[in-house]
């Protein structure tokens, strides 16, 4: 057991450059481009895309960089499971999580929590070969300075019961101003560029609306409509449970817009929560 208590890295060097430096050096120029995004208080809860940095980097730095003036001290990230099949969804059961950056602790007393409270358990060979939840780690570490631990659950084949069995959890055991919940998903995959955009404007608008049912319906087993919509309903839900307003769609592009092949694109959009509102109005 030993062996699986440091998750490390498995796709520097390929989704992401392979070293620090390099690393550092994408994420600023990604910076630039995102341009700086102060606010009060951070968002709760974010959905961030997972491809390819040099794809999908530029959506996901716009949402990290909502964190950045008030950064979570513990963040919880759900991404698919691309690799592995299995039932539910799988907490980690690390210590730490792995990159070219450094270490990132593990909040252990949470993830046993989470765990305990749902049932969910640790499916290893789902996590060593995700990319999912990995891609994003970087980007935390580097923009909010490392300092903040991290839960990382993925989801296999989940059901409306799973789902608000980790809602549940996740309002009970985190606190939205304190801590943040992150969704790694892209959009739709492999449509042509205008059937694409029409079936991501769809998606979104579900999310912007709360319309969780047909995001269920329309994505199916396959995930028509994005990869993650099992995390994406998670979020959804615990949304309602702390009765948070409606999410902004802060970016959204396609691959197509990055300078893919526009026969057969992937949609990344990065949405985040506003926090709750403590004015009493």
């Amino acid at each position: 057991m030993a062996e699986t208590l440091t998750r490390h890295s498995r796709f520097a060097g390929s989704f992401y450059p392979g070293n620090s430096r390099e690393i550092i050096k994408m994420l600023d120029l990604l910076k630039e481009r995102a341009g700086e995004q102060p606010r009060q208080k951070h968002p709760p809860i974010l959905i961030l895309p997972h491809a390819g940095w040099v794809y999908s980097g530029l959506a996901a730095v716009r949402g990290i960089m909502t964190l950045v003036s008030d950064p979570p001290t513990r963040i919880v990230l759900i991404g698919p499971a691309h690799r592995y099949y299995f039932l539910g969804f799988s907490v980690g059961a690390y210590e730490k999580y792995s990159t070219p950056l450094g270490e990132v602790g593990i909040d252990s007393g949470l993830q046993q929590a989470i765990s305990d409270q749902t049932g969910f358990e640790f499916v290893p060979e789902a996590h060593a070969p995700e990319h999912s939840v990995e891609v994003i780690v970087p980007m935390l570490q580097h923009f909010l300075k490392g300092n903040f631990k991290i839960v990382p659950i993925l989801a296999g084949s989940v059901s409306r019961a799973s789902i608000s069995q980790l809602a549940d959890a996740l309002a009970s055991n985190l606190d939205p101003l304190a801590d943040l919940l992150v969704v790694s998903s892209d959009l739709s995959h492999f449509f042509p560029y205008d059937d694409a955009r029409d079936l991501d404007e769809q998606t979104v608008k579900f999310v912007l609306d709360g319309d969780t049912n047909s995001i269920i319906e329309q994505s199916g087993e396959g995930g028509r409509l994005a990869c993650g919509f099992g995390g994406m309903v998670v979020a959804m839900e615990l949304a309602k449970r702390w009765g948070l307003g409606s999410p902004a769609l802060l970016m959204y592009y396609n691959s197509g817009d990055a300078g893919a092949d526009r026969d057969s694109v992937v949609g990344y959009a990065s949405i985040a929560w506003p926090p709750p509102d403590l004015s009493g109005e």
